[in-house]
């Protein structure tokens, strides 16, 4: 017993007639008696009660065409979702994602995909910048937001956005008057840094800058998250450097200045393991690049 043979089967149960079936099925009539009478035997009952002018199912028949009914259904339903699961529609996504991923590039990306593939559930993970790649790697997550941490073995990236710092104060802070401000104006301030074991990049970054800048910043406090950084911040505890898109935040007693002259790239990207080439991964992935080619023009600066 076969898909054909359930085919011809509901064709002739639903026509009562092996003429229309035939017709119906495009095949000869002979041929089409010749497989009902297979199936048949194969299951050793009389699907059929046939005379010269009617056919009608027989009792066992109609318990036949119900389950062939819902096998073929089931058939088509499983071909349908194989054919989706292969272009990426359906299926399960885990991506991880650092703390200021939360309220910058992971909200228009994840609504996006979302809409665009209802049928897929995204499960978001939270790991802490150092720990991403090692996400990655153990498969903890299928893809991940990461900032640049060097060279991983077996892990492939697509950058998503380059942009440049900026200067978070008090709103009513004196350098808050100026519409741009040189890090050598900030020389005397306090600031607000980020702990070198949980954002070693940005730890090295800042304080690049501001040896360019003919100074070592003075520490009021170093934290782990962005967030945390601007709340502190907008209580007047020091000055500090965030990304650019940080500026979509917005606190109360809380300001951004652009920085005079040019700043080190903060990238942002996402991370996967080279050897998953899961059609799900790369949908999210393009609807992630097609997100961020119009993000740069909501950015506030």
């Amino acid at each position: 017993m076969n898909l054909r043979h359930m085919r011809y089967f509901i064709a002739v149960a639903e026509e009562l007639s092996f003429t229309q079936a035939a017709i119906r099925l495009h095949i000869a009539q002979p041929p089409l008696s010749q497989q009902i009478r297979q199936l048949e035997e194969e299951l050793g009952v009389t699907l059929f009660q046939r005379t010269k002018r009617h056919v009608q199912l027989t009792g066992a028949g109609q318990v036949l065409y119900v389950h062939a009914k819902q096998i073929l259904r089931a058939t088509e339903i499983a071909a349908l979702q194989t054919q989706r699961a292969e272009r990426g529609e359906i299926g399960s996504l885990a991506v991880g994602f650092f703390e200021h991923m939360s309220y910058t590039l992971l909200p228009p990306i994840y609504r996006v995909f979302s809409e665009r593939f209802p049928d897929v559930e995204v499960v978001l993970r939270w790991f802490s910048v150092v720990n991403q790649a090692d996400a990655v790697q153990r498969g903890d997550v299928d893809i991940s937001f990461m900032r640049p941490l060097g060279k991983v073995e077996g892990i492939s990236t697509e950058t998503l956005l380059t942009e440049p710092f900026v200067l978070a104060l008090p709103e009513h802070h004196p350098l808050a008057a100026h519409d741009c401000v040189s890090l050598t104006q900030c020389a005397s301030e306090r600031f607000v840094l980020y702990a070198p074991n949980l954002a070693p990049d940005f730890h090295t970054m800042i304080y690049r800058l501001c040896a360019d800048a003919g100074f070592i910043p003075t520490v009021a406090l170093e934290v782990g998250q962005i967030y945390t950084c601007l709340g502190l911040v907008s209580s007047g505890v020091g000055l500090a450097l965030v990304p650019s898109s940080v500026q979509r935040v917005h606190l109360e007693h809380l300001t951004y200045r652009p920085i005079q002259g040019q700043t080190p790239p903060v990238e942002v990207m996402l991370g996967w393991r080279t050897s998953n080439t899961s059609p799900l991964l790369q949908s999210f992935i393009e609807t992630a690049k097609e997100v961020m080619a119009t993000y740069g023009h909501e950015r506030v600066e």
